[in-house]
């Protein structure tokens, strides 16, 4: 399986085609924070039902030669049988879901590098982190597709696309933003404040005047 990935990561290659190979052998597949929670959400996915333990067979034998994450999109070219062309695609974060986590994300983090890292307190983690209406995508999110014969969902090419877009967040984690259709900016971002109204009224009750300020 892996010698059949290399010749044909090699043919690609020297063909002029660019690849964004995924290869990782270890045990917890990532390290940082974004990446371990993207494995965690997978294994709970795993729990419901979802088959994706050959996935990561094979992006632990090097067969994923190519993967891109896009805004609400990951493609990826998967060797096994054959070589398969991979899309998956994921709704963006509703309008409501977006404005719920940027009111917890503006009142409790204070700088983007806090929100990569995941260095922020419980509150915020339980929020985006939640298996059903955070940030990680939960089952009913994807929308796959794989140029392969088999009628699962997720097939194990898809599997082991969904695998390497992890580790790729693992390393970036502004990408699994990107994959929800937000991004860390939004989320931390001030609401505008209210535009100030005065109360023409009582100030001219206070200091004993008349005011004549055109209405807002």
């Amino acid at each position: 399986m892996q010698k059949l990935a290399e010749a044909r990561k090699a043919e690609l290659l020297a063909g002029g085609v660019e690849l964004h190979p995924v290869h990782n052998a270890t045990r917890k597949l990532a390290t940082h924070f974004w990446g371990s929670a993207w494995m965690k959400q997978l294994a709970h996915c795993e729990s419901g039902g979802m088959c994706l333990a050959p996935g990561r067979t094979l992006l632990r034998h090097g067969c994923v030669l190519d993967v891109r994450i896009s805004r609400c999109a990951i493609t990826a070219l998967v060797s096994a049988e054959e070589l398969y062309e991979v899309e998956l695609q994921l709704e963006p974060l509703d309008d409501e879901t977006k404005e719920a986590m940027a009111a917890t994300c503006s009142t409790h983090i204070d700088s983007l590098l806090s929100l990569l890292e995941g260095k922020v307190d419980a509150t915020v983690l339980e929020h985006l982190c939640h298996p059903e209406t955070g940030l990680l995508p939960s089952p009913a999110d994807w929308r796959m597709h794989c140029s392969c014969p088999d009628w699962a969902e997720p097939c194990p090419h898809a599997a082991a696309a969904i695998y390497a877009a992890g580790c790729l967040i693992d390393a970036e984690p502004a990408l699994l933003f990107t994959l929800r259709g937000t991004s860390p900016e939004e989320l931390i971002q001030q609401p505008a404040a209210a535009p100030m109204v005065l109360d023409t009224t009582r100030i001219s009750d206070i200091f004993q005047i008349d005011l004549d300020i055109p209405s807002p």
